[in-house]
C-alpha cells in the first residue's frame, strides 16, 4: 500500500481542509511523481514549521491537470498553481493539539535512513516523497492510535 509524504505549510493544510479534504495539488515540477500515484494510495501531511504529522487521506483518482490557483507557494514561484490534482477523501485528520512530532519517527522510518541520523530532516525537503510500504503501515498505525 503506497504512501506519499506531503510536505505542507499550515496555510496550505487549512486550504485543503476548507476544501473538505476533497482534493490535493502538487507543484508542476512533480509531474513524474504525480503520474506514479494511484487510487488507493495515501497522502500523509507533514506540516513545516510545526515539524509534525497532521493527517492522512486516501487518494481516490489518478492525476488530472488544472490551472486554477488554490494553494499558496511560499517559495520561489508565487504564481505556482499546483497543476497536478488528485481527488482525495479524509481518512484521519488530527486536531492540532494531537499532531505527532515527526522526530518520533526519525529513527523508525526507512525513508530517513538515506541520510546520517543527525541529518534526518533532509528527508523532508521538497513537496512530496514516496514512502515504502513499511513506512506507510507504521504511519497509519501511529495516526490511528492517537486518541
Amino acid at each position: 500500500m503506497p504512501g506519499w509524504l506531503i510536505i505542507s505549510s499550515k496555510q496550505n493544510l487549512e486550504i485543503t481542509s476548507n476544501l473538505n479534504f476533497s482534493q490535493q495539488g502538487l507543484k508542476k515540477r512533480h509531474r513524474k511523481k504525480a503520474h506514479e500515484i494511484e487510487p488507493g494510495d495515501y497522502f500523509f501531511y507533514y506540516i513545516t514549521g510545526e515539524q509534525k504529522l497532521a493527517a492522512v487521506v486516501r487518494i481516490d483518482s489518478f492525476v488530472t491537470e488544472a490551472s486554477d490557483k488554490i494553494w499558496v507557494n511560499l517559495g520561489k514561484d508565487p504564481e505556482e498553481c499546483y497543476p497536478w490534482r488528485f481527488q482525495i477523501s479524509p481518512l484521519l485528520i488530527l486536531d492540532e493539539s494531537h499532531w505527532l512530532n515527526m522526530s518520533e519517527f526519525s529513527d523508525k522510518l526507512l525513508h530517513f535512513r538515506k541520510w546520517p541520523a543527525k541529518n534526518w530532516r533532509l528527508g523532508l525537503q521538497g513537496q512530496i516523497h514516496a514512502l515504502r510500504d513499511e513506512d506507510t503501515q507504521l504511519l497509519l498505525q501511529a495516526l490511528t492510535s492517537v486518541e
